[in-house]
């Protein structure tokens, strides 16, 4: 017992403790990047709820053991910016949320460090938090077009016969007529973690129409044969397109193309779109003037100027 009060009051192994802390920044980072490039699906949400809940505790657990150490200080830092975008971008899932936010928050206010310097970045950490929220919540609920979007196809979409696509049909609502939208998605890139999924978002709009009817959508023949994806009878995706060798002479495809989205920010921003035409315009206006300035003022063909027929006239006298 007393070799174990030995080790545990060491500082090298409250050390050592306080760096293995720092994995919950590294997950909290990870859970941030997969908001973003990924759809969370629950296989039993229950259980995993449960299962980081304990997870969540032990960190905590640590934090409170190496409060004292100055890594552990940091690494309460490097949480609470970790956890903001994971906050923005999956408000309502609560069970990702709320035992980050109590660890974030427990790490934070349990650590050993000066209490003006705790007073500072606590500030600025809420100022962040209050002002960047607000911001998000304008630019997707005021400035975003909102539109409410009803798949049309089973759950899973449409495989093709290599199982390497999926595509799906959604009937896109919004304060017009409305449009339908045909996507496809590459069906081999999603990750199985056990009790959640990770659904890839990589997908190309491959049809848009207006609907000329509420029903129009339903018309829709979407297909595959072979590796084309047919629509109404005609083809509108070919795998090949995307099939190239990598370096090391495998076959496989290339998703870099600007024609697939990667996230789920693909939707229509107006006063975007409005910035965006103003500036092509404003870089054209000044590109072609920028070439009227680099042409010759002298043309081919033109007559010297005065000066220049002086200086080329010989002088009589001289001869």
């Amino acid at each position: 017992m007393e070799i174990l009060k030995k080790i545990v009051t060491n500082k090298w192994f409250i050390l050592l403790v306080s760096v293995l802390c720092a994995a919950y920044t590294v997950c909290l980072c990870y859970i941030a990047y997969t908001v973003f490039f990924y759809e969370i699906e629950y296989v039993d949400k229950t259980k995993f709820a449960m299962i980081y809940s304990a997870v969540s505790l032990v960190t905590g657990l640590l934090f409170l053991y190496t409060r004292r150490s100055f890594i552990t200080c940091i690494v309460s830092l490097a949480n609470l910016a970790a956890f903001f975008p994971t906050l923005l971008l999956d408000w309502g899932n609560w069970p990702l949320l709320i035992p980050a936010a109590i660890v974030t928050l427990f790490g934070f206010f349990s650590c050993k460090m000066n209490d003006t310097i705790k007073t500072i970045f606590g500030t600025i950490f809420l100022l962040i938090y209050i002002i960047g929220g607000i911001a998000f919540f304008l630019i997707m609920n005021v400035f975003r077009v909102t539109t409410v979007d009803t798949l049309l196809t089973p759950n899973g979409g449409i495989v093709s016969e290599s199982g390497n696509f999926r595509c799906y049909v959604l009937d896109v609502k919004n304060k017009s007529t409305g449009k339908v939208a045909v996507y496809v998605q590459p069906n081999k890139l999603d990750i199985d973690l056990g009790y959640v999924k990770l659904d890839t978002t990589i997908k190309k709009l491959v049809k848009q129409a207006i609907k000329e009817n509420k029903d129009d959508a339903l018309h829709y023949d979407v297909h595959w044969e072979d590796s084309k994806l047919y629509i109404n009878g005609e083809e509108y995706f070919d795998e090949a397109d995307f099939l190239e060798e990598d370096a090391s002479g495998e076959l496989t495809y290339n998703f870099t193309d600007d024609v697939w989205i990667h996230t789920y920010f693909d939707v229509d921003y107006p006063i975007f779109d409005l910035i965006d035409r103003v500036t092509n315009i404003v870089t054209e206006k000044l590109h072609s003037l920028n070439e009227e300035n680099s042409e010759d003022p002298t043309e081919d063909g033109a007559e010297p100027s005065e000066s220049e027929s002086v200086s080329g006239t010989e002088d009589p006298s001289a001869a």
